[in-house]
């Protein structure tokens, strides 16, 4: 790395530091004058890129529709039945909705076997309800070309081809059956016209969509939310490309949802009846055979009622038969129980399962296990929609299952055998009771255990004709009260991208990264701009002769503009210079000013010619030599040739006479640098140049000495160190800060008391700081604010437009 980069980058780093302390306002003001155009072409290009966003992005619609959960149960109103029926909480409700299971069942009902696609240069489009053919997928015999794309290409009304996988099946027949490897199908066109326009402006496919990948879009873009709690209102929206299928799909959910709700709760009550029924069956007969034994016997022995002592013995008796019949229908209970739950996965009917032991005394032993294989048998279910029976996740699921039935039939050969126990102790009680009540009369006897039975198939009979009442009537009396309150509509307005927002964040970051572009610019800023970067930068002191404001015409190839217009701005500039420098020496005698800077470019020869012209113009003689022999340049600003000049003399070859040229001025000479030398620097440094400036000095009263840039090489050096005048030139906007050092070290090593001038300032910048009108040094000299002494050309720019001023080029 150079070692002008290193303090480049130390320069950048100080100002970041010091930024707050040392923000420049004026410069940061000229800047930010001169980067409209940057500003204004960054919110150009950021509106364009708005434009093309807007342009190429699909636009997104999202269709909407409220339902309020609510359920009327006039069976419990009537009845004191206690519902099976799952927690009715908003957030199980909006759990189910979001379930794939429903969303499985939702897309069942719409037309998403087969979807169409127009695709663009850029953008794809869905033709939902409006494609002008269609598919009807009779068969598919592949699966593994389900979801991938199949081309089609019309070549008449009635003809087309389709290519998928590599292969094209061509000359086929619209409205024919069509059969390939993969799939059978048939084709129809409802609108020619239109499906010949789509073909010319896009390229026509079909996909074969399966209900796994539909779930997983569908999912993505689904939105369930409740919106008010207490009111149990649920807010469905969905969120795709095409409008249509949004209004579709939520209204068809929504029915779905209503309608699964209805299905689950009257499924469980179906299987609670079922069981009822199936008891009443097996009582009523046994009441039926019971009763026809009773009134035979009564018949036969003329025997219509039990008194005394036999009662006691016929209450107890009747006691623990009533005892050991619910025992029996305990027993039952368990036995169907254990029957459905050892059913294979697929077969295991939970909802009946439920229903069963709700109610009964097994109901906390076997309720919460039951409920644990009802989850398993659902995540199994919703499972299945996305893989296959031998996947992994469904093997686990079914080891599950396995290891929940165990449990629940080993908890229900437990209560069995507790069942056995107590009915082996109930049927030694009944027996011993027996034994005592044979001593009473045997027709009373028969009788009464005639009427036991019938008494207790009678009653058990009634009770289950009341359960299976009440159930029915639970059954009609449930009324799902769930309301759609807002239908979904077709969304006309997208809800992404938003034009207003887009154009608006697009504008503002243009805008910004304008203003971040000024404040790079800014804060990258490491070229000198006014003669205070000078003297704020420098270690050392150095002289303020003056500045000399930019040139906004076009500087002419003799650089010599002083004599064009004397009362010019410009040419006040270098009187004041002049007059700067009669305060540095106040000796009599020829003078010798030695002019560099400290790298090429920045108008040491311009200063070196206007500065002698403006000397000349005050009567002194003036001869101006050009020792930048590497890079002469006075003969041009001369017009003259360049044939022989200083390198000659230096040589010895010439006389100074002869090598001395007149300019147009009056007292203003000159002497072009000559050939160019291999030896530059030997030649500067030698006597013979001592001897020149010697013999010059007897003819002139000023020497201007135009030598090689400082920074460059060092043959300036010997030729300042011997000047009345050594002057350094620095460039507004051109020279770099760190050109400073180099003049510091001429005054702090070489001892060389160095005066500046800044050349090129551009006075506009007056009007942004006072800074920028920092005068020629120490106070002296004429100011440019005098007003009515100079005449400048530029005055009539002064009514040209804003737009003529940003845009006019800036040299």
């Amino acid at each position: 790395m150079e070692r002008g980069d290193i303090n480049s980058i130390q320069d950048y780093r100080e100002r970041i530091a010091n930024f707050s302390n040392e923000f420049d306002l004026g410069l940061f003001l000229y800047i930010l004058k001169r980067s409209v155009v940057w500003v204004i072409l960054c919110i150009l290009i950021a509106a364009f890129l708005g434009f093309i966003y807007l342009r190429y992005t699909p636009n997104q619609y999202t269709s909407r529709t409220v339902i309020q959960l609510a359920e009327d149960d006039h069976a419990n109103k009537i009845l004191d039945v206690q519902s099976m029926t799952d927690d009715n909480k908003p957030e199980a409700k909006v759990e189910l909705i979001r379930s794939r299971l429903l969303i499985g069942r939702s897309l069942r009902e719409l037309p998403f076997k087969v979807s169409y696609y127009a695709r663009g240069q850029i953008l794809t489009n869905e033709h939902y309800a409006t494609s002008p053919y269609q598919v009807e997928l009779i068969q598919l015999f592949n699966p593994d070309w389900q979801d991938k794309q199949i081309e089609i290409v019309f070549g008449g009304p009635g003809v087309f081809s389709i290519s998928y996988g590599g292969n094209t099946f061509d000359q086929l027949e619209v409205g024919k059956e069509i059969e390939t490897p993969d799939f059978k199908f048939i084709l129809s066109v409802s609108d020619w016209e239109q499906l010949q326009k789509n073909q010319d402006e896009y390229e026509l496919y079909f996909v074969v969509n399966s209900l796994n990948s539909l779930t997983n879009r569908f999912s993505d873009g689904l939105d369930v939310r409740i919106l008010n709690n207490t009111a149990r209102t649920v807010e469905i929206s969905f969120t795709d490309k095409n409008p249509y299928i949004t209004k579709d799909f939520v209204r068809t959910h929504a029915n779905e949802f209503l309608k699964f709700d209805l299905e689950k709760r009257r499924q469980s009550d179906e299987s609670v009846l079922t069981f009822l029924d199936q008891q009443i069956d097996t009582v009523y007969n046994r009441l039926k055979d019971s009763e026809i034994k009773l009134n035979s016997y009564k018949q036969i022995n003329k025997i219509n009622n039990l008194e005394g002592v036999s009662q006691m013995y016929l209450q107890r008796l009747t006691e623990f038969e009533s005892d050991i019949v619910q025992l029996d229908i305990e027993e039952r209970l368990l036995n169907e129980v254990e029957a459905l739950t050892r059913k294979s996965t697929d077969e295991v009917e939970i909802y009946n399962l439920i229903p069963l032991v709700a109610g009964s005394k097994y109901e906390t032993a076997l309720a919460k296990m039951l409920d644990k294989l009802h989850e398993l048998l659902v995540d199994r279910e919703e499972a299945l929609y996305s893989v296959t029976k031998d996947n992994d996740m469904i093997k686990a699921v079914d080891n599950q299952i396995g290891i929940q039935k165990n449990v629940i039939l080993q908890t229900i050969s437990a209560l069995r055998d507790q069942l056995e126990e107590r009915k082996t102790r109930m049927s030694a009680k009944l027996t011993e009771t027996e034994g005592m009540y044979y001593n009473i009369p045997q027709k009373e006897l028969e009788y009464a255990r005639l009427q036991r039975l019938f008494s207790i198939n009678d009653k058990y009979y009634t009770l289950l004709l009341e359960k299976s009442i009440e159930y029915k009537i639970s059954k009609e009396g449930y009324v799902s009260n769930n309301q759609v309150l807002e239908e979904s509509r077709t969304p006309v307005l997208p809800v992404s991208p938003k034009p207003r927002l887009v154009w608006f964040t697009f504008i503002l970051s243009g805008f910004l990264l304008g203003l971040l572009i000024i404040a790079l610019k800014y804060l990258l800023h490491n070229k000198i701009t006014s003669m205070n970067d000078v003297v704020r930068a420098s270690s050392a002191t150095i002289n303020s002769l003056g500045i000399i404001p930019k040139f906004k015409e076009i500087i002419p190839v003799s650089m010599l503009i002083v004599d064009k217009n004397p009362r010019s701005m410009m040419a006040e500039s270098f009187r004041s210079i002049r007059t700067n420098l009669q305060f540095f020496d106040k000796d009599d005698g020829p003078k010798i000013a030695a002019i560099t800077s400290t790298i090429s470019g920045e108008g040491k020869t311009f200063v070196a010619l206007n500065l002698a012209g403006i000397i000349a113009f005050s009567g002194k003689r003036v001869v101006v030599c050009d020792l930048d022999m590497r890079k002469p340049k006075i003969h041009k600003g001369f017009n003259s040739e360049n044939n022989e000049g200083m390198s000659t003399l230096l040589i010895g070859r010439g006389s100074l006479k002869d090598t001395i040229r007149k300019s147009q001025l009056a007292n203003l000479d000159y002497i072009t640098a000559g050939p160019i030398p291999p030896n530059p620097s030997e030649l500067i440094i030698s006597e013979r140049m001592k001897t020149i400036i010697q013999e010059l000095k007897a003819s002139y009263d000023v020497i201007i000495l135009d030598t090689p840039p400082v920074g460059l090489v060092t043959d300036a050096v010997s030729l300042l160190s011997i000047a009345d005048y050594p002057i350094y030139i620095f460039r507004a906007d051109y020279s770099k800060k760190v050109f400073i050092q180099v003049a510091d070290k001429l005054i702090n090593e070489s001892h060389i008391k160095i005066s500046a001038i800044l050349n090129g300032v551009d006075l506009d910048r007056n009007k942004y700081s006072y800074k920028y009108s920092y005068g020629y040094g120490y106070g002296y000299g004429y100011g440019y604010g005098a007003g009515g002494y100079y005449e400048e050309k530029d005055r009539h720019r002064k009514g040209k437009g804003f737009l003529s001023r940003i845009f006019r080029k800036h040299k």
